[in-house]
Parts: C-alpha cells; sequence; structure tokens
C-alpha cells in the first residue's frame, strides 16, 4: 500500500473517530437539552394577562378601573369573501368598508388585528354574523369613571394598557402585576393535541393605588379653576389643595385638561402635570417667606418700624412700588405693614438687613431649588441660583419673588411649614398600595422632615398673614365667621428663554390657610396669563375662596374666632 492509500484511510479513520465522539456527545452529555427543546418544539404557549390594579381616592371612590374587553382579529387565508366580511363587520368596528377591505386584500400577514379594545356587545354582534375567519381574545381595558377629573394625576395607558403618564406610568408594573401562561402539548407544528397535557400558570393581579385626594374637594377645584380660567380668558391655571399637617394632597387641579379615556384627542402640552412640571416667578407671595426669615434671625419683629422711601436704588436698578402711596401717608411702616400692603421696597429693605448667605439658607430650607419628592413623575426642583452668582440687585428682587422660579407644590409645601407651626412635612399623594383581596401591601408615611423656623416665628407669620386678608391686599377675600390668612401675589412672566418678562402677561396668585390658629387646610391658586384683570387678590383670590367655603360645608368646621391671646398680638401689630 502507497503513501497517498495510507493517508487517505487515515483521514477516514480520523473522520469516523470524530462523528462517534460527537455522536457520544451530544447522546451522553446534551441528552437533557435536546429533551427540553424537543419538548418546546411540541408544546403552545398562550400568555395569560393579570387583572390591572385600580386607583381610588382616599375614600375609596374608583378614580381608574378595568373593565372586561375584547380584542377581535382576522385571519385573512380564512376568510371566504373578504369585500363581504368587510361590508358586514365594517359599522360594527367602527370603521370604514373600503379601508377594512383594502387592508384585508393588501395583507400577507397570517394575522391582523381589527379591534384593540371591543365592548361584549361588540364582540357578540360579530359572532351573531357567523363569519369564518374571525376571533376573539378576552382582555381588558382602563376605563376612567370620571372622565377628565384627576387626570392630569392618573394619567393614562396605552393599546397594551402601559402606563404612559402621571401614577399610571410611574408606577406600571406595580399596577399591571405579572403575567401567567397556559402551556399546551401538541404536534410539531404547534396544532393541540387531544391527549396532550395542559398546564396553567395563572397570573398576579396588579396592585391597586390608594391617593390622598379627595374627589369631591377635587371636582370643586377643577369646576371654580375653570370658572376663572375662562372669566378672565387665561392661558391655564392650577389650584392645590393640602392638608399641612400631614402632607396629603387633597387636590391638585389644573386647566387646560384633558380626558384619559381619549387621550389621543387632546394636545401634549395640556396633558402634563403643572404643579410639578412648570416654573414660575412667585412674585409677592414670596414676601411672607423674606418675613419669616429675618424675624427667625431676630433682626427685627414685627412691630419693627423702619422708613420705607417709596423707591429705593440698588445698584443700577431702582425698585419700586405696584401702587402710588396715598397723599401724606407715613413712610414709616411696621414689619407687618411691610407684607401686609406688599411693599417691594420694605421687603427689598429686610433682605438686605438679612444678607445673601442667610438669606438663600432660609430659600433652600423651606425647600425652594429641591424637589419636594412627591410620587408623581416629571417634577422639576425650580430655578434658584447660589448666592455667588447673584448680581448686585438679586437679593432685593429675590425678595419680592422676582429672578426665581417655583413650582405650585414647593410653594404650597412652604406655606404650609408656616401653617405647621414652621414644621416640614414632605407632600405625598400616596396613602397605601393593597392587592385584590384588599390587604394593605405597603404604606407612604406621614414624612415629618425637620423644623425649618421656631413656632414663634411661624405664630407671627400666621399673624401677619391674618391682617393681609382683615386689612391688607386681600381684604375682599374675608369670609365671616372664619379666620383666613394668606398672600396675594402679581408676578410678571418671564420669558421662555429666560431674558426680560413677557409683555403684558402676568402670573396672577393667592396662596392661603385657614383657620389661623389651627390651620387645616393650605391653597394655593395660580392662574396663568390672565387677559381679564390680573391681580392675585381679584383673579385667584376669588377661587381660593370659593374652595375654602367648600371646605368648611364639606368638613363641617364651625364658625372660629381668634382666641385672647391671638388677638392680642394681634392688636399690639395693629398700633404700630
Amino acid at each position: 500500500m502507497n503513501t497517498r492509500h495510507k493517508s487517505f484511510f487515515i483521514i477516514i479513520a480520523l473522520i469516523i473517530i470524530a462523528i462517534i465522539v460527537r455522536l457520544g456527545y451530544l447522546q451522553l452529555y446534551k441528552t437533557e437539552f435536546f429533551k427540553t427543546k424537543s419538548n418546546n418544539q411540541l408544546k403552545r404557549i398562550i400568555k395569560l394577562f393579570p387583572n390591572r390594579g385600580s386607583i381610588f381616592d382616599r375614600n375609596l371612590k374608583p378614580l381608574a378601573l378595568t373593565e372586561t374587553s375584547y380584542q377581535i382579529y382576522a385571519i385573512p387565508h380564512e376568510i371566504e369573501n373578504k369585500w363581504i366580511l368587510a361590508k358586514k363587520t365594517a359599522s360594527i368596528l367602527d370603521s370604514d368598508r373600503k379601508e377594512l377591505s383594502d387592508k384585508l386584500y393588501a395583507s400577507k400577514a397570517p394575522f391582523l388585528w381589527l379591534k384593540r379594545h371591543a365592548s361584549e356587545a361588540t364582540m357578540k354582534q360579530l359572532k351573531d354574523l357567523k363569519l369564518k375567519g374571525i376571533g376573539y381574545i378576552k382582555t381588558e381595558k382602563r376605563v376612567y369613571p370620571n372622565n377628565e377629573l384627576a387626570s392630569h394625576i392618573m394619567g393614562f395607558v396605552g393599546i397594551d394598557n402601559q402606563g404612559l403618564s402621571g401614577l399610571e406610568y410611574l408606577y406600571d408594573k406595580q399596577l399591571k402585576g405579572s403575567s401567567g401562561k397556559v402551556i399546551l402539548d401538541g404536534d410539531p407544528r404547534g396544532t393541540q393535541l387531544v391527549s396532550g397535557k395542559k398546564t396553567k400558570i395563572p397570573p398576579n393581579d396588579g396592585q391597586s393605588i390608594i391617593t390622598t385626594l379627595d374627589s369631591s374637594i377635587q371636582f370643586m377645584a377643577e369646576k371654580f379653576l375653570s370658572q376663572a380660567v375662562k372669566k378672565h380668558q387665561a392661558e391655564a391655571g392650577q389650584v392645590i389643595i393640602m392638608d399641612p399637617k400631614t402632607g396629603d394632597i387633597l387636590a391638585m387641579a389644573v386647566v387646560p385638561t384633558f380626558n384619559p379615556n381619549i387621550w389621543q384627542a387632546s394636545k401634549t402640552s395640556d396633558r402634563r402635570i403643572r404643579p410639578i412640571t412648570d416654573v414660575f416667578e412667585p412674585g409677592s407671595i414670596f414676601k411672607m417667606f423674606t418675613l419669616a426669615s429675618v424675624l427667625e434671625e431676630d433682626i427685627v419683629s414685627a412691630k419693627t418700624t423702619i422708613h420705607v422711601p417709596e423707591t429705593y436704588k440698588l445698584y443700577n436698578k431702582v425698585i419700586k412700588e405696584a401702587h402710588p402711596r396715598k397723599k401724606n401717608e407715613s413712610s414709616n411702616k411696621t414689619v407687618s405693614e411691610i407684607i401686609e400692603q406688599s411693599l417691594n421696597v420694605g421687603t427689598t429693605l429686610l433682605a438686605i438687613k438679612l444678607g445673601k448667605e442667610r438669606f438663600y439658607k432660609y430659600i433652600k430650607e423651606f425647600g425652594f431649588g429641591n424637589k419636594t419628592e412627591i410620587q408623581l413623575p416629571g417634577e422639576t426642583k425650580g430655578l434658584l441660583n447660589p448666592p455667588q452668582k447673584w448680581s448686585g440687585v438679586d437679593i432685593g428682587t429675590h425678595s419680592f419673588g422676582q429672578g426665581i422660579a417655583t413650582t405650585g407644590l414647593q410653594l404650597t409645601t412652604a406655606m404650609s411649614i408656616i401653617a405647621n407651626d414652621g414644621i416640614y412635612i414632605k407632600p405625598r399623594i400616596i396613602k397605601y398600595f393593597q392587592n385584590k383581596d384588599q390587604t394593605t401591601l405597603k404604606g407612604i408615611p406621614i414624612q415629618t422632615k425637620e423644623r425649618i423656623i421656631s413656632e414663634q416665628t411661624a405664630y407671627e407669620v400666621k399673624k401677619t398673614l391674618f391682617n393681609v386678608v382683615e386689612r391688607g391686599t386681600a381684604k375682599n377675600l374675608k369670609l365671616k365667621g372664619y379666620t383666613l390668612a394668606g398672600k396675594t401675589g402679581t408676578a410678571q412672566k418671564a420669558k421662555t428663554n429666560g431674558i426680560g418678562y413677557e409683555p403684558g402677561k402676568y402670573i396672577a396668585s393667592f396662596l392661603g390657610f385657614f383657620p389661623v390658629e389651627d390651620p387645616k387646610i393650605v391653597i394655593l391658586v395660580s392662574i396663568d396669563s390672565p387677559k381679564k384683570g390680573y391681580y392675585g387678590s381679584t383673579v385667584a383670590g376669588p377661587v381660593f375662596k370659593e374652595c375654602a367655603k367648600f371646605i368648611i360645608d364639606y368638613y363641617n368646621i364651625p364658625p372660629n374666632s381668634l382666641n385672647t391671646t391671638f388677638k392680642k398680638g394681634i392688636s399690639r401689630v395693629n398700633t404700630y
């Protein structure tokens, strides 16, 4: 045998050995792998979708629910006459006959959706036609029974029930639960065998969310806000109603609004949660925080008298008042009167006494420049530069709410510090989560962060804000038999590029609480760019008053008056 023959037989032998080794490897070491793969090829898996959890208000009134619906599909190659099927089903499916017919003829796919969420009545109508090539899958559809109510907070879901906005988006994982499946034995083509095994792994239904909202208060807040926006021909508006002792958001109303059941019909801009996403210069509302800061530092007291000129030059800017003074009116003002009369020059002088470093410290401690971390998506932290970036006039303009930008929720939370005797309570909009058996799974606790100002300082600020309503810029809001406190704000609207102000555009606001001695409710009303009127007292104030009247009746709050100690304190302020 020559060398070439020997080489040929050696190669053949090596190939045979390699095949034997490979077969041994596959049969001995990969047995389980191929067994599993074979079993999977002979099984058909059907996905089982869980029930999406509901969303409720604090009194367990439903805000978002799911109802049974049907996904209707076609198998084109099984349809006997596509034109006739389209003619018979178009009106039932709310479709155009020609478009449906063209869709069926053009499709090369083995499967085609006809309607993703149809009612049981629609499904029965189609079934009664007994048409070949149409199938049905039972599923669920998200519904919002109150339509626009609290829509920005709820958000909405997409075609496959995935959260796209609001609580639906932020807590999509908890709400949707986890899918189950049915495993069926079949032949190699996936067809179920009559004698085959059927294994079911049930889905885990989603958790429900119980919010802090009160749907009755939310409804009235939306109603009064909508009326004000319409009356004053404004671009937008917001109302936040909060319990200062717990941080619970009882209402968060936004105009423009939208219906989450048909969210596709609304503008993207109308769906944002303005109280946490939109920032604006707060204007004179901010003066109360300047007051709290100087009182806390014991630089002045509420009855300290200061000479307040009508104008004041601070570096290259002349600071002046919004209104001219009355003839023969004294330039000597108490600190309380500076806030009552909303004097820009007086507030500037207070801030200068405080100094920019200490002033910035208190602004931050009141929560400005930081997110509140409420359980909603898209919150912004506002705009607040550190003192080293302040210009020479910023200490003055910041003192009366210009040159800084806040969210509505930041302002409401900061006011709650004053109402809650100086203690910061973190706002919350969720109380707890529960499973389908109504067992509480996780609660969101009331979170007390820290004391920001002393109880005495909070007391002095409350007295001053009471005077704002009793005899100051908000005296039109007095409510007979009840003690209200608050501060008006009329701020120029900053341009979107941050340079200068929009001519003739203002943010009219009112931020207040009641009852004065033991505040139970804090309310912010902010109206964006009203065309008819622009003062906070006349545009935003009446919404505050109407909301307060409703809540007083709703909670059956008895008439109240200031006790002797509190009253004496106010009398002392009045004499200066």
